[in-house]
């Protein structure tokens, strides 16, 4: 893949960015949701954070797949809810509330679930496991991790934070310039990338697009099992199944580009989520918008 140093920045930056204006629009309220519900959140992040990374961890044991789009996968499926989430739940008529409040803790925590989970997974795969040991391709570097996420997430997100909940005037103001000026960003970066690796892209396309639509109905089908199971109502159901079906796909290539060198096959998995999980959820919103769910159902 066309890879160089000059990305790692660049993506960084644009990343931070978007992260920031997110969490301008983030509450306090929403951590105290999680526990108004419990319940609801708790299914709903052990479906994410516990039973997403592991399944898929059995999956890549059962395909055999190449290393590069095994590892992509896990990757992806440690990575904590991503913020369209809340607005494709919004669309569904699911609990907008507890998909904000998920999204918030998972993203807050995934500092520590995700290299763990990553690092964990990745490593009890003897395919993926030879490419990141000492003589393989790659190396994982869980402290280097938790740096990048620590940058790439945590400060931005308190940073945000702080200013959206004790300053919230003047993040009114900023915060529509901030979340337009870095989806610009990150779409011309993403487009610049796509263009520089596109006969990749194109090779790849078929094979790793179906790998990513199969790991994604996984992903849709586990959050609504566990919602099932905690014997969730309609709205809180839509939402958990939406939260676990829609991983931060954007901060898994940020990190593929910035601790993994671009490795072409993971990049490409993050690279199709981030496509195709918008796509999955706006069939789910068709699906389940005839049908708004009744109180207390």
């Amino acid at each position: 893949m066309n890879y160089n140093n000059d990305y790692q920045i660049v993506l960084g930056l644009v990343l931070a960015l978007m992260i920031f204006g997110v969490a301008l629009e983030l509450r306090f309220i929403a951590f105290k949701g999680v526990l108004q519900r419990p319940v609801a959140a708790l299914a709903g992040l052990i479906g994410q954070v516990i039973f997403l990374p592991w399944v898929t961890l059995l999956i890549t044991l059962m395909l055999d797949l190449p290393a590069g789009i095994e590892l992509g996968m896990l990757l992806v499926a440690a990575s904590p809810g991503g913020n369209l989430s809340n607005i494709i739940t919004h669309l569904a008529k699911g609990n907008t509330a507890l998909s904000v409040s998920m999204t918030a803790v998972s993203s807050f925590f995934a500092i520590i679930t995700l290299p763990l989970n990553f690092t964990l997974t990745a490593n009890l795969n003897p395919i993926t496991h030879a490419m990141i040991s000492g003589s393989g391709e790659l190396k994982i570097d869980s402290l280097m991790i938790i740096k990048s996420m620590i940058v790439l997430l945590l400060v931005p997100l308190l940073l945000g934070m702080v200013i959206g909940n004790f300053f919230t005037g003047f993040a009114h103001k900023i915060t529509p310039f901030f979340k337009r000026i870095s989806s610009i960003a990150f779409i011309v970066f993403v487009a610049f990338a796509v263009g520089g690796n596109w006969k990749i892209f194109l090779d790849h396309l078929g094979f790793v697009f179906i790998i990513v639509v199969f790991h994604n109905l996984i992903a849709l089908t586990i959050g609504n099992l566990i919602a099932r199971i905690f014997r969730q109502n309609e709205g809180n159901k839509r939402a958990i199944t939406i939260e676990v079906g829609m991983q931060n796909s954007g901060l898994a290539l940020g990190l593929i580009l910035t601790q993994f060198q671009g490795e072409p096959n993971m990049a490409l998995v993050a690279a199709f989520w981030g496509i195709w999980h918008i796509i999955s959820g706006l069939i789910l919103v068709m699906f389940w918008k005839r049908n708004s769910p009744q109180e207390g159902n």
